[in-house]
């Protein structure tokens, strides 16, 4: 995966919550990845690489994210339960100018 070129975006809400500082910063990682698409279907190895800290690590940020329902993540599965596709969206709608700009900006 090439690295975006988009905007990132992390909303009071998120930037002022008690998160990790780098899991703050993952979230505007995948409000970037989700401007063409809605979603985010990186993987854990992915942020993993682009932010060089471990999967594990990247799973922790990613359940925080979730517990606080500022994401969501849909897992699609094969018949031996294997992980075949994993889709994050952003729950929260955001109101700011930026992002007024940038619905048009939406290809999908």
């Amino acid at each position: 995966m090439d690295k975006p070129n988009y905007y990132a975006i992390i909303p009071a809400e998120v930037r002022y919550s008690n998160l990790k500082p780098n899991a703050k910063l993952l979230y505007g990682e995948i409000t970037a990845l989700s401007g063409k698409l809605g979603y985010c279907y990186a993987t854990n190895n992915y942020f993993a690489e682009l932010y060089g800290v471990s999967k594990n690590t990247i799973s922790s940020w990613i359940s925080d994210l979730k517990k606080l329902g500022f994401i969501n993540v849909n897992v699609e599965r094969n018949a031996k339960k294997q992980i075949i596709k994993r889709c994050i969206g952003i729950t929260k709608k955001m109101d700011s100018p930026i992002h007024k700009k940038m619905k048009g900006n939406n290809t999908s």
